[in-house]
């Protein structure tokens, strides 16, 4: 097979200096069934319309002696591009008051090769689509040569726009300078669709290049020159096409479809995305070859994955393993843009975690960093969970994503956690049920008072022991009744535990004196002392205004010490005022 390739280059004609990026044609003098290049005569009318048209040489056409005349509609007024045996001119259309293209053969053509010029006008009049060039009419001017008049796109090739990424014409197009490739995506999208058309019409352009688009100065985007159409399943055993993206049925002269042109598609994709065209070789025959052969290409790291993968495979050099149509391709590019669009939300949403742990690795953050964590970690929150809606992500990204919510977990759990010690420290839980409780006991503890003092004698050393006893047991009964409420949280439970500890303490304290000779005076002194210590250590350690019992049984201390006559009534005074003091307190903050 590589000899028949050699052998077909060969046929050419073509020296190996021939760029690989130009159009090799075939010869139109060797009629090939079923192409465009080279029809037979039978495929176009046995006549043609003669345009009003003068299109001698554009030379000529400066020379006033030989101007066009008032009568001719179409005044040719330039030279827009040429190539071997054809020319397309700048002109004039004075009776719809517009420019238009008109591409012609040159002089010294062959009658075959005007012969393909109206194949190619014939099939491009056929393909009416808003990304293919319009042909407004086919025919002959008054001398005979063939004339094909198309709209006049005024813009650039596209080459021109992959050359310069500042180009004025990108201002239609998204993208930045630095990074053209979706604006690049969305003008091949279009080609895509005028391919899909064609194929549609049973046609296959054969040579789709950066060259052969052009870009409107408004968006619009064409694809031009089929002067080497074929019809689909057509072929061809001349070599023809641009060597740098020729498919591989191409090189060997096999049959041509749809799937040749999705190769050509896959070929501009690739210099997209590498900035050289798809085969290269140290000579065009090699080339060839190359183009034949068809391995895949491994991509650099800044290639995005998918396109990568997309452009080798839409280059596949078995047709069957390409992508089915041009439309299939389409649809490829327009899920890498919409994923390249979450991707972006993706990055965005990354940044902002690595913001939000440097926040998190402080040691104390004040308001204004808390409130700026939460929001960057919302903002990456959301960011992730558009991006992960419709693409789910590379492995990078997933894993950024599964950063912030590991992290947004420990800090609610950390933060519930906070709330939780909160409450369980917060004294004004229950507080309303420990000032009724109090205010009870308060009164409990004045009767109790009332009746000893009622009895006009001191009591006895068995009575003060028995007095506690009695107010312990109304403690007992009122934290079973509130056990809910005063058991409620880490805070109630201390303190009932220090207020059961602390009666108990006082009756065993008194319980000793039945062994001893301590007075009921001096129980009541070191009770009212010890009590003072206690509730200044809960006001330090709990609740500040604890203090005014601490003040009230320090009171009843140094009168007890000094006035022991009167320990009993200062002793159950203090004790009321002190509770009394405490529930109102409580009844305050609850």
């Amino acid at each position: 097979m590589l000899e028949e390739i050699e052998a077909r280059w060969r046929a050419t004609g073509l020296p190996d200096s021939t760029a690989i990026g130009a159009t090799v044609r075939p010869d139109p003098e060797i009629s090939i069934a079923d192409t465009i290049a080279a029809p037979s005569t039978a495929t176009l009318p046995r006549a043609l319309p003669r345009l009003s048209v003068d299109l001698r040489e554009v030379g000529d056409l400066e020379s006033p002696t030989t101007s066009p005349t008032a009568s001719t509609d179409l005044e040719v007024r330039g030279l827009i591009g040429e190539g071997g045996m054809g020319r397309v001119l700048l002109a004039r259309q004075h009776s719809l008051q517009r420019d238009v293209a008109v591409k012609t053969a040159k002089d010294e053509a062959s009658d075959a090769v005007r012969l393909a010029l109206f194949a190619e006008g014939a099939v491009t009049g056929q393909l009416e689509h808003p990304a293919i060039v319009p042909v407004h009419a086919l025919g002959v001017d008054a001398g005979g040569r063939p004339a094909m008049v198309m709209k006049r796109i005024e813009g650039v090739a596209w080459r021109d726009l992959a050359a310069d990424p500042s180009h004025e014409a990108w201002s239609d197009w998204p993208g930045e300078p630095d990074d053209r490739l979706p604006g690049h995506l969305q003008i091949l999208m279009q080609i895509c669709n005028a391919v899909h058309f064609a194929h549609s019409r049973g046609i296959v352009h054969r040579d789709i290049k950066l060259d052969n688009v052009l870009i409107g100065r408004f968006g619009d985007v064409y694809l031009a020159d089929w002067g080497i159409a074929a019809k689909v399943g057509a072929a061809d055993p001349r070599l023809c096409g641009t060597p740098g993206s020729m498919a591989p049925e191409m090189a060997a002269g096999g049959v041509v479809d749809e799937r040749t042109d999705v190769y050509l598609l896959g070929a501009t994709m690739h210099e997209l995305l590498t900035g050289s065209m798809r085969h290269a070789g140290p000579n065009l025959q090699a080339v060839v070859v190359a183009a034949y052969l068809s391995e895949p290409v491994h991509y650099g790291a800044d290639v995005p994955a998918d396109l990568a993968e997309l452009a080798n495979r839409a280059c596949h050099k078995d047709p069957a393993k390409r992508p089915k149509s041009a439309r299939e391709l389409r649809d490829a590019l327009a899920k890498h843009l919409e994923h390249r669009a979450m991707a972006a939300l993706a990055r965005e949403a990354a940044q902002r975690l690595e913001r939000v742990e440097a926040l998190v690795a402080l040691p104390e953050l004040d308001l204004a960093q808390r409130a700026e964590l939460d929001r960057l970690a919302a903002e990456a929150s959301f960011g992730f969970e558009r991006a992960f809606e419709r693409w789910p992500g590379d492995p990078a990204t997933r894993a950024a994503r599964d950063r912030l919510e590991a992290l947004m977990k420990e800090r609610r759990e950390h933060a519930a956690s906070l709330e939780h010690q909160a409450r369980d420290r917060d004294p004004r839980v229950a507080s309303r049920t420990r000032a009724i409780a109090l205010g009870l006991f308060s009164v409990v503890g004045l009767g109790i008072s009332t009746v000893a003092i009622g009895g006009a004698r001191d009591p006895t050393r068995v009575e003060v022991v028995v007095y506690p006893l009695v107010m312990y047991s109304f403690v007992v009964l009122g934290t079973w009744l509130f056990r809910r409420q005063v058991l409620k949280n880490t805070f109630n439970r201390q303190l009932t535990v220090a207020l059961h500890g602390l009666i108990l303490v006082m009756i065993m304290a008194r319980a000793m004196g039945l062994l001893t000779d301590i007075t009921p005076a001096q129980h009541f002194a070191r009770d009212s002392f010890m009590l003072a210590a206690t509730f200044m250590v809960l006001s330090i350690t709990h609740l500040r205004w604890i203090a005014g019992a601490s003040v009230c049984y320090l009171v009843s201390f140094v009168i007890c010490v000094l006035f022991p006559q009167h320990a009993l009534l200062v002793f159950a005074i203090a004790t009321s005022l002190s509770t009394l003091v405490v529930a109102i307190f409580q009844w305050s903050t609850r």
